[in-house]
């Protein structure tokens, strides 16, 4: 594994200078933050071009350098790497999958016409570092940079660190990234998945939050940026860099200039411009706030993950204009190629488990900042090269959105709910397919991969929903009522280990499969959670099944993960809190930049100021 990477408890805050930026050298002076990053132009990182002065300050203030978008040769690498020395970081590639959203015309042209999901990945994760500008992590070890990143406004690192990236640095704020909790989540859950100790993250806020319009001139867009600051802060993220604000506004065609809306967009501002000011201030207090809050060692308490499934292109939102995996050329005749039933249950998932306030930032709306009402989790990707290791900090696992099983993934999670853990999923995510094929599957598809249940047709039941006596408790105080229903379930067959925790009717809806220690419990029916097919009547079906799908996914990570039993956040405003445990400590930030929440522990209530963060022991 090539470095460096930082110390467990270092953070980095960075901004990003263009050209030759009067900001570089104005770190001398206020201290602003202790990373300069340097878009394209590595040439300014060396001397002639850098000052002797700058560089003998930033060496002694243990100021940190990296480039993005450095095309720089690998003699160049290996001069920055020895004028710098471990002060030198590396080169961020810059938007090395921005097509798992974009469209051939406007980002990737030699993003190729796959056939299935399978060709899609493989290209993503296997040619594609071998195209021009990206080959840097295939040179000779004293060329090569220090560390490779890579930016994304697609929260899937896995497929990144597959590809053989060495640290994942998000583009938040960004198009799928817009949920920074799910986004950092998805990146440290492929990060300890693929070996990497950090992952980090690149901040387009000045960029992003023109949409929804957030004016330039009002408390709420510096506020956003703080937020998220200290809501990466708390997750664990290592390195955040502000992309641009700092030196000159870019996004001005699209930001309004104050709250009055009357404008929608403002004229460009310089480096004495009072945005820029504003940036480089709040990059500067929170600089300053890492100092006087420093981080634990370690990372997170994490014991419960959503599992990211085999080929699953879920890029963090749902857009008619997406194709799965950039292949449009199949979404123009086939649908199922577009954000469909896989992808809308993701997104629910995704907001049950890091909700994000619409009021946040009131009156302006929140698409970024989201809370953790049921604490950390891990996004983790499944595949053929999964381990039983990899899920060893588990004790819930349950799958979000697409999955291809195979008999390797089946047998792993076989062999983790013998060694001790609870394995949720649905019928569809049996499948075998590889050409998006989500609903007209066939028994013949499916992997039987829970033990003593084996899956069969599917047949259309018309009958009433029922909780039986051997169901959790969650279960039953949601569903105190028979409810009736008209659902596509499939016939199964149950051996002895199986118990019927739900029945539609005379047949199985929800099973409990005992397997060693853990269990398996699958959702018998036959659509995903939030498939809206024909012939329903919408929206009558569909939170049916998407409610009962949320309601045992946060009822098992809130029954068996011992974070939750550690502690658990109650009352009307637990969405507003981004809260994680380090150790015997846990750290809870309200998200909400505008009013103080009320934070209830163990029936007790304590009001949290907005932006505000607390702390303390845990009994």
């Amino acid at each position: 594994m090539v470095g460096p990477f930082l110390a467990a408890a270092q953070i980095l805050v960075g901004v990003t200078g263009y050209g030759d930026s009067p900001e570089r050298r104005d770190l001398m002076t206020d201290g602003g933050v202790n990373l300069w990053v340097q878009w394209e132009k590595s040439e300014n990182l060396l001397p002639p071009k850098v000052e002797s002065d700058w560089v003998a300050w930033a060496k002694t203030h243990g100021v940190y350098v990296m480039t993005i978008y450095g095309n720089q040769d690998g003699a160049r690498t290996k001069a920055l790497r020895d004028f710098w020395g471990e002060r030198y970081l590396g080169n961020n590639l810059g938007e090395y999958a921005g097509f798992l959203y974009q469209d051939r015309n406007s980002y990737a042209k030699d993003w190729p016409a796959c056939g299935d999901l399978r060709a899609a990945h493989d290209w993503l994760t296997g040619e594609m570092l071998a195209r021009p500008k990206r080959n840097q992590l295939k040179r000779a070890a004293d060329e090569r940079e220090p560390c490779v990143y890579s930016t994304s406004g697609s929260p899937l690192a896995c497929y990144e660190l597959e590809g053989g990236i060495d640290c994942i640095c998000n583009e938040m704020y960004a198009v799928g990234c817009g949920n920074l909790a799910y986004t950092t989540a998805e990146a440290r859950g492929a990060a300890r998945r693929h070996g990497r100790p950090q992952w980090t993250a690149w901040l387009a806020h000045e960029w992003q939050t023109c949409w929804p319009r957030v004016p330039y001139g009002v408390a709420q867009k510096y506020d956003s940026l703080e937020v998220g600051l200290k809501e990466l802060w708390v997750m664990g993220t290592s390195m955040m860099v502000l992309e641009s604000g700092s030196q000159s506004t870019q996004a001005h065609d699209y930001t309004p200039p104050d709250g009055t809306m009357r404008e929608l967009k403002s004229a460009k501002q310089g480096y004495d411009g009072a945005v820029p000011k504003a940036y480089r201030k709040t990059m500067r207090d929170f600089y300053q706030w890492t100092k006087s809050h420093p981080r634990p060692d370690g990372q997170p308490t994490v014991d419960a993950a959503l599992l990211l499934g085999n080929y699953d292109g879920y890029c963090g939102m749902t857009h008619d204009i997406f194709a799965i995996f950039g292949q449009h050329h199949l979404a123009a005749t086939n649908a199922n190629w577009k954000c469909a039933a896989p992808e809308f249950t993701w997104e629910a998932v995704m907001e049950t488990f890091f909700p994000r306030p619409t009021d946040a930032l009131k009156p302006f709306a929140n698409g970024w900042l989201g809370g953790t009402p049921y604490g950390q989790l891990d996004v983790v990707n499944v595949d053929d090269k999964l381990t039983v290791e990899q899920l060893a900090r588990y004790r819930v696992l349950a799958f979000g959105g697409w999955n291809t099983m195979t008999p390797q993934i089946a047998a792993v999670l076989r062999a983790k709910a013998e060694a001790g853990g609870d394995v949720v999923l649905c019928v569809p995510q049996l499948s075998s397919r590889v050409d998006r094929e989500y609903a007209n599957y066939a028994a013949a598809d499916l992997v039987q991969a829970v033990p003593g249940v084996t899956v069969k047709a599917p047949f259309l039941a018309e009958d009433i929903l029922m909780v039986n006596d051997c169901a959790p408790a969650f279960l039953k105080e949601a569903y105190p009522a028979h409810l009736p229903a008209k659902l596509r379930v499939a016939d199964v067959a149950c051996g002895d280990n199986v118990e019927v925790v739900a029945t539609l009717g005379p047949k199985p809806y929800l099973v409990k499969a005992k397997c060693g220690t853990g269990a398996f419990w699958l959702c018998l029916a036959w659509d995903y959670p939030a498939a809206r097919r024909e012939g329903e009547e919408f929206p009558s079906f569909r939170p049916f099944r998407l409610a009962f799908w949320q309601t045992l996914l946060t009822g098992l990570v809130a029954e068996k993960s011992h974070v939750c039993s550690r502690f658990r956040v109650t009352g009307p405003d637990r969405a507003y809190f981004n809260w994680a445990i380090y150790g015997d400590t846990v750290f809870v930030l309200n998200v909400d930049c505008v009013s103080a929440r009320t934070l209830t522990v163990d029936g007790k209530c304590q009001m949290i100021p907005p932006k505000g963060l607390i702390s303390f022991k845990l009994r």
